[in-house]
């Protein structure tokens, strides 16, 4: 039983909701974050959710099921705030700001949430923090929109280490120790800020508004076929090794074109209407011809079959459909929903 004297916290999960509504309340709960699609029926009952207000900032001990996440427009407009996640099991593919991004057990990410964000996540159990840009010195011009540090790199570690040394005290921590603490761990959030600045040398700059206008182009030119690296040279007038090095981190050129390509395809999926052929027709005005190659990609990238992506986006209630968006459940005294739309 929590005392009067420790920090808010609230919980969420099958036993306090009932299962039949755990999803529709996770939905609701995390809707100031993100729009959320689950990938099977079997999303119901398995989301849970602990968090805790420690001062202005809000930790968190999330699981779910396979799903999509979306941090479109509307999330982004007032969303002044980083959010820092590392994923304890399971994994995430998916891009923020244009840029891709895969993420896995162990590492630290440091995303901007001002701006937009979408991602397709396996079954995972997430721990994070969300934190205001003013209380850590976040400029969104300077900064950069992801951050993410390595469980093989010290600084890494250190984050990680002292990250979780931190939650593991949360469930017992008094209110009187919440300013220091959080304070204390918004100074480390600072200094990693800073060093991200001062790592920003002019070439490196240079390097960065390139590979960001590069990206830029290819996403503007997607449905060209004949987009590739020797376009790029000639409208960018770069070499071919500078190109490698600038696309190393995403495998490649081709394979940039060919996961953006995807990302395209997956959100048209969720809004049309499920019909014969369909898939086929979609994938074909992005250059994907043939049906069996197309599908293995998809299935890599999302973990599903298209089929099941494709009219998903509908919220209409029918049966079958994998949720319910007329389940109500149990009013709350403390809602996470309430804190989140605070920051």
């Amino acid at each position: 039983m929590i005392q009067e004297s420790q920090i808010p916290s609230v919980r969420l999960d099958a036993q306090l909701v009932g299962k039949r509504h755990c999803y529709d309340a996770w939905r609701e709960e995390i809707r100031p974050f993100y729009d959320v699609e689950p990938f099977s029926a079997a999303a119901n009952g398995q989301e849970q959710v602990k968090a805790w207000l420690l001062d202005d900032l809000i930790f968190s001990e999330v699981a779910f099921s396979h799903q999509s996440f979306s941090h479109n427009a509307r999330h982004a407009s007032n969303a002044n705030y980083l959010s820092l996640q590392v994923y304890r099991r399971g994994a995430m593919r998916g891009a923020i700001a244009d840029t891709p991004l895969e993420v896995r057990p162990g590492e630290v990410h440091i995303f901007d949430f001002s701006r937009e964000f979408h991602s397709v996540a396996e079954a995972s159990a997430v721990a994070g923090a969300v934190v205001a840009h003013e209380a850590v010195g976040y400029d969104p011009g300077q900064h950069p929109a992801h951050m993410k540090f390595s469980s093989d790199s010290a600084v890494g570690r250190f984050l990680a280490d002292t990250f979780f040394a931190l939650m593991g005290q949360l469930p017992s921590l008094q209110k009187a120790d919440a300013n220091a603490v959080a304070e204390g761990f918004c100074g480390l959030i600072r200094g990693l800020l800073a060093a991200a600045s001062r790592k920003g040398t002019p070439n490196r700059r240079f390097q960065a508004e390139r590979r960001a206008e590069m990206r830029s182009y290819l996403d503007r030119h997607l449905a060209d076929t004949a987009l590739s690296a020797e376009r790029l040279c000639k409208e960018f007038g770069a070499s071919r090794a500078s190109i490698y090095r600038d696309f190393a981190e995403a495998g490649g050129v081709a394979r940039y074109i060919t996961q953006r390509r995807l990302d395209r395809i997956f959100h048209q999926l969720l809004s049309t209407s499920p019909a014969r052929g369909r898939v086929q027709e979609v994938a074909g005005r992005w250059g994907f011809d043939d049906p069996g190659h197309f599908s293995r990609l998809f299935r890599q990238r999302f973990g599903v079959p298209p089929s099941v992506v494709l009219g998903s986006g509908d919220n209409a209630v029918k049966p079958g459909r994998w949720h319910a968006r007329s389940a109500s459940y149990p009013d709350r005294d403390a809602s996470l929903g309430r804190w989140l739309k605070a920051i």
